[in-house]
């Protein structure tokens, strides 16, 4: 319908997932041009972290509980995996004042629109995490994990309800954690010898997920006539887009590092 009535759109397309899945492909692009080796396949970690609810309220509470009883879609092997929420702890520095934070899987729209939009065989495996502050509040989602039924935890109207009850006590603890928002991205070649970490922080979470979205709508306002109408998933767009993307995205970031390291 989009290519019909010469519209341009893209999906999925705010700080995480959205401007994280650019990064991932703009680490994918730098090793391959190091390794000339465009075929290689890359094993790829995604984490991220939230400092309390990064001023974003009820609605970040609610839509974790209602990813608690979601599985998480991995790729495994070049093949989709899914995977108990809330599993497979890894402790991930997200450098700067945030240090190490112990992050678990949960599903990601990042991880189902890169391994439609890269070229087959890019993808080894691909994963994403998740971890807020303080540290009782991931406990607390492990707990609602272990002992609330699917059907409970899936209920959206009534999740809401209860992150709505339960934001008086979070605002108090919001403003000792402060809304930091953290995005790590790791990428490995499929030997190993070469890796490539992408960081990016911002202080705020509700402030960085408005300037994405912005940055998404206004390169697709200034980019009609060479990107043909259609929808799109964030990586999909040309690399010219991504980068204009991305340096909006870093104007208010706190920390933004780009490492790579190849043998």
């Amino acid at each position: 319908l989009a290519s019909e009535r010469g519209i341009v759109a893209v999906t999925a397309a705010g700080i995480w997932p959205g401007a994280s899945a650019l990064m991932t492909a703009q680490a994918i692009e730098a090793l391959q041009q190091e390794s000339e080796n465009e075929e290689e396949s890359f094993d790829i970690t995604m984490s991220f972290f939230t400092a309390g609810t990064g001023n974003a309220g009820a609605t970040i509470v609610s839509a974790t509980f209602l990813l608690l009883c979601q599985p998480a879609l991995t790729i495994f092997n070049g093949m989709k995996v899914d995977k108990d929420p809330w599993s497979e702890a890894l402790d991930i520095d997200f450098r700067g004042k945030e240090g190490i934070k112990t992050v678990r899987l949960l599903d990601n729209p990042d991880v189902f629109t890169l391994n439609e939009s890269l070229p087959k065989g890019t993808i080894k495996s691909l994963s994403s995490r998740f971890a807020t502050s303080p540290s009782i509040w991931n406990q607390l989602f492990g707990f609602m994990k272990q002992t609330i039924p699917p059907s409970i935890l899936g209920n959206t109207g009534l999740m809401q309800n209860l992150s709505l009850f339960s934001l008086p006590i979070i605002r108090f603890v919001d403003q000792f954690v402060g809304a930091t928002n953290s995005m790590r991205v790791d990428v490995t070649s499929d030997n190993k010898k070469d890796k490539c970490t992408f960081l990016v922080t911002h202080d705020d979470l509700e402030q960085c997920v408005g300037l994405a979205t912005a940055a998404f709508v206004l390169e697709l306002l200034d980019s009609q006539e060479i990107i043909s109408p259609g929808v799109y998933y964030p990586a999909e767009l040309p690399s010219s887009s991504r980068n204009r993307i991305l340096q909006q995205v870093k104007k208010d970031a706190i920390v933004w590092n780009f490492d790579t390291t190849t043998t």
